[in-house]
């Protein structure tokens, strides 16, 4: 098999999904309609389909969606794959701001495709959101995202850098709940990671700087702008970064909170408080 080959992992299962992409069916529908012979048609696209995983391209962004959180996002290479490890934003969130009918305000820095944002205000259903992005194609999915979830009139979606001074001015403010799945990789590190990300996700999205923590710093030396006290931070983290991301942070006035695990065990979100 072609994607065996190639190196790939659970490749049978690959195989279904995008078969069933090349024909147009869900799973269920495939399987229901499996001793069928396919079409010229259908044969055709599944050999552009599997050429394409073949390059490594994600799989996410063949089939144009990525579930998160239980619910459908648009993926493009635009914006990073939404990943499990993100949805620990969304479980501490939920833990540490209980009251799901309260009309929080939230800021989410780095939208990419809305995943977290989008996210939270599909759980806290009279909260409103602000999200700051910098690629104007990454704020076009997540603008899409916003729509097909039912959010976007209490979603403001920016385009803006934090890189360039002044970026914060823009978002309004104060919110009672920060988050952010800021680029966290080594920029030395970016070629070695496994070519789905490095050939094919966005580097604007990875690049943390020499060492990776080039964002956090950003983000906390503008925060306390955008924050009231008694205000919350949730900042997903690269292994290993946690004691210094809390010294940045500290240095900035926020206090810490014991870090959230992810699915493997790993220090994976911040908290903070201001």
């Amino acid at each position: 098999m072609a994607l065996a080959a190639a190196g790939l992992d659970n490749c049978r299962f690959e195989a279904r999904l995008l078969l069933a992409h090349a024909a147009g069916l869900s799973i269920e529908q495939l399987i229901a309609r499996g001793n069928e012979p396919a079409s010229p048609a259908v044969a055709a696209a599944l050999r552009e389909l599997t050429a394409r995983r073949i390059q490594r391209e994600p799989m996410a962004y063949i089939l144009g969606e990525r579930e998160f959180w239980g619910l459908p996002f648009r993926v493009s290479p635009a914006v990073l794959v939404p990943r499990p490890d993100s949805e620990t934003v969304i479980e501490a969130a939920l833990a540490l701001m209980p009251d799901r009918d309260r009309p929080w305000r939230i800021l989410d820095l780095g939208l990419g495709s809305g995943c977290l944002l989008l996210t939270l205000l599909r759980e806290f259903p009279a909260a409103r959101g602000v999200g700051l992005e910098a690629s104007e194609p990454a704020l076009a999915v997540a603008q899409a995202n916003a729509a097909a979830l039912g959010v976007d009139g209490r979603a403001e979606l920016v385009l803006g850098d934090w890189r360039q001074s002044g970026w914060h001015e823009r978002l309004g403010g104060p919110f009672d709940l920060l988050v952010s799945n800021p680029p966290y990789v080594e920029a030395g590190a970016i070629p070695d990671l496994m070519p789905e990300v490095s050939r094919f996700e966005p580097w604007l999205a990875l690049d943390g700087g020499s060492d990776g923590l080039v964002a956090y710093r950003a983000i906390a030396a503008q925060a306390p702008r955008l924050m009231s006290p008694g205000s919350r931070l949730l900042l997903e983290a690269g292994i290993g970064q946690v004691i210094e991301i809390h010294s940045i942070f500290q240095s900035a006035g926020f206090g810490v909170e014991v870090p959230w695990k992810d699915l493997g065990g790993i220090d994976r979100v911040v908290s903070l408080t201001y």
